[in-house]
């Protein structure tokens, strides 16, 4: 158990960091459903292998709400926005250094935490793992350039959210991740109303324009 966790986990964060460096949205978004599948198969595993049939409930309920229904809603909220695409490269080498930053800051963090828990507890060693994805995806939220980056960022967030819960708690109550699902996808489609609102009044969703159109 302690193996797949780690090895799920440390994956998952590598596909946070190729998102950190991709920047362009379009592939934003195809890592973070990649990063969903990882995530679902690590509650997945940790439901079979812990013998938590509710666990595995809501790995389902996971997988199709992160890799099918929110990124047929992100679809739809780009449709037809003049994005501006930036290229991996130069651009790219700050935030990714950011990001590693990020996560030795969650290992300095984490690490007394995770030492303490319960020898019981088989997933403590992804515990940092799960923290900086959350600070990563933080940060992406933070410095997204346009509406859609920092949607995004949001939901890379609560995705580490979730596996936090799921490594630091050996599987969270199936009733309270149906809850953080529901309103994550009610906050998801509330900016699909604000991104197409934007879109309409200003023809822009780069966030320094409307900085520019607010001053």
């Amino acid at each position: 158990m302690t193996a797949v966790a780690n090895l799920l986990t440390f994956v998952a964060l590598g596909v946070t960091l190729v998102l950190v460096w991709r920047q362009s949205w379009r592939g934003r978004v195809r890592l973070f459903v990649v990063q969903s599948l990882l995530l679902g198969a690590l509650a997945t595993a940790i439901g079979l292998l812990a013998g938590r049939p509710s666990l595995l409930l809501v790995a389902a309920v996971f997988l199709v709400v992160k890799t099918w229904l929110i990124p047929r809603v992100l679809w739809r909220m780009a449709a037809g926005a003049p994005l501006r695409p930036v290229r991996p490269g130069r651009s790219a080498g700050i935030p990714v250094l950011v990001a590693g930053a990020l996560v030795v800051v969650a290992y300095v963090i984490m690490l007394p935490v995770s030492g303490v828990a319960s020898s019981a507890l088989p997933t403590r060693g992804a515990i940092p793992l799960a923290f900086a994805m959350a600070l990563i995806g933080l940060f992406v939220c933070v410095t997204g350039r346009d509406a859609l980056g920092q949607v995004t960022g949001f939901l890379v967030f609560e995705n580490a959210i979730f596996a936090l819960g799921v490594v630091a708690t050996y599987g969270m109550p199936g009733i309270v991740e149906a809850g953080v699902f529901l309103e994550v996808l009610v906050v998801v489609l509330l900016m699909e109303g604000v991104v197409v609102q934007m879109r309409r009044e200003h023809d822009s969703l780069d966030v320094d324009r409307l900085r520019e159109l607010r001053g």
